[in-house]
């Protein structure tokens, strides 16, 4: 679904593909201003920087929190010294798609969750990273496995609930900055209750009045 925005959300340090002349890089981003430039690293070929002259086309695209951007410009300068970087053209135009099948809105929300294996109940607590109607990504202290069905219990801000909500865990990474919340799970909603569907659309009312609030 293509999405209209007249921002690139560009991160600094994030890796994004860069096209040449037909090659195929991957750079970092380094620095922007809006409406004047991009700054990337300069691409290499093996250990020699790779030459690129001012107005020759270049190509990104990269994919962040499920959105994929893609935008033509033209190079301005190349500095290959100690520090070598590439200076683009901010774009005109840029594409962007949400390749996810539903929106995800940012949350800081506290959850409990339980599952249980065998004659076993684990339980543990955690952090709502974000949200959608098709599932959730949280962050936690204990591993889970793909193969538990978890049930979660939230309050979401806007006043709604989940209150032993089904979930299927569906992936699963370690966040190393956090000692006290190492585990970042992804789960799938297990067909949402009429409560829990409610909270969400809330939610999601909420989110979207603030965004447009903070676009004014």
């Amino acid at each position: 679904m293509a999405i209209r925005n007249d921002e690139i959300p560009f991160v600094m340090g994030q890796k994004v593909t860069a096209t040449i002349r037909g090659e195929v890089f991957a750079v970092s981003i380094r620095g922007w201003l809006k409406g004047q430039y991009v700054i990337t690293d300069l691409p290499r070929v093996g250990v020699e920087a790779y030459r690129v002259a001012p107005q020759t086309g270049v190509q990104i695209h990269f994919i962040k929190d499920g959105l994929f951007v893609n935008f033509k410009s033209s190079s301005s300068y190349a500095l290959a010294q100690a520090i070598s970087l590439l200076v683009i053209e901010y774009p005109r135009t840029f594409d962007m798609h949400n390749l996810r099948k539903f929106e995800r809105f940012k949350a800081n929300i506290p959850v409990t969750f339980f599952y249980e294996e065998g004659d076993q109940k684990f339980e543990d607590s955690g952090l709502i990273r974000d949200v959608s109607s098709g599932g959730a990504l949280i962050s936690h202290s204990k591993q889970v496995t793909k193969k538990n069905l978890v049930c979660v219990t939230a309050e979401l801000p806007a006043g709604g609930s989940f209150k032993l909500q089904k979930a299927d865990v569906k992936n699963l990474r370690k966040n190393l900055k956090s000692d006290s919340a190492p585990y970042v799970t992804g789960v799938k909603w297990n067909g949402l209750l009429p409560e829990s569907e409610d909270a969400i659309a809330k939610f999601v009312a909420l989110r979207s009045k603030d965004h447009r609030e903070i676009s004014r």
